[in-house]
């Protein structure tokens, strides 16, 4: 998969995102003024983008490569995208904009933690609500990773989705969007991609996982009949 996403915004110190900079130059390994006029190097350059994009889209579709877009702020910028086969739309931030998306078929790509958490880290949109709205095809882990398996059965906990809906933003919809034909679902001529979970507590827990057909992970040996 291939994602198309601008951080200028983030190294912009006028920015209201620019909280974010000191972590970005912390991982460049830059000191803050060469981080700042590496970016600003950057930007004399944003007349070649588009096309950059551009060519970029062209070769990932010519190869079969899911496009997404990151971020996208206005349904004119989720029309663009879609222009250049980004289907997926990733995180947008309004709600016009996924409902952009949603009136022509593509997928919404929301984070997991957003449901665990009841709400956005960043101030985005409550994903909860989106989901309510039917403008949520796609839970993604994002910055946790056990999130998705907690975000499904939160929403069914919640009376938000039933589990097997909930479920299905984690499974079918998330590898029907990747591309991934041959894994989603449990049926014949599918990859046997099991988790097994005890779910009587508050906090699910996995107890074991089984990878095309194997047992990869297993927490309690004893409750698993192989016979």
């Amino acid at each position: 998969m291939m994602a198309f996403n601008d951080h200028m915004l983030i190294a912009d110190e006028t920015s209201t995102r620019s909280k974010k900079l000191g972590p970005m130059v912390e991982r460049s390994g830059l000191t803050r003024e060469e981080f700042l006029a590496l970016a600003a190097r950057v930007r004399e350059r944003a007349d070649e983008v588009s096309g950059s994009i551009a060519r970029i889209a062209q070769a990932a579709r010519a190869h079969g490569v899911p496009l997404l877009s990151h971020d996208d702020a206005s349904p004119q910028q989720r029309r663009a995208f879609r222009a250049l086969g980004c289907r997926l739309a990733e995180f947008p931030t309004t709600v016009e904009t996924a409902q952009e998306a949603a009136a022509h078929g593509d997928d919404i790509v929301l984070g997991a933690p957003n449901v665990v958490r009841g709400g956005s880290h960043t101030g985005w949109l409550d994903a909860k609500d989106m989901i309510r709205r039917g403008l949520c095809s796609v839970l993604a882990s994002d910055y946790y990773y056990p999130a998705q398996l907690l975000a499904a059965f939160r929403l069914a906990a919640e009376n938000v989705l039933p589990l097997a809906s909930a479920w299905a933003l984690v499974s079918r919809t998330a590898a029907k969007a990747a591309g991934l034909d041959d894994r989603g679902l449990i049926a014949e001529r599918r990859r046997a991609d099991l988790i097994l979970v005890d779910a009587r507590e508050e906090r699910p827990r996995v107890v074991a996982t089984i990878v095309a057909g194997r047992i990869v992970h297993l927490t309690e040996a004893e409750r698993i009949s192989t016979g």
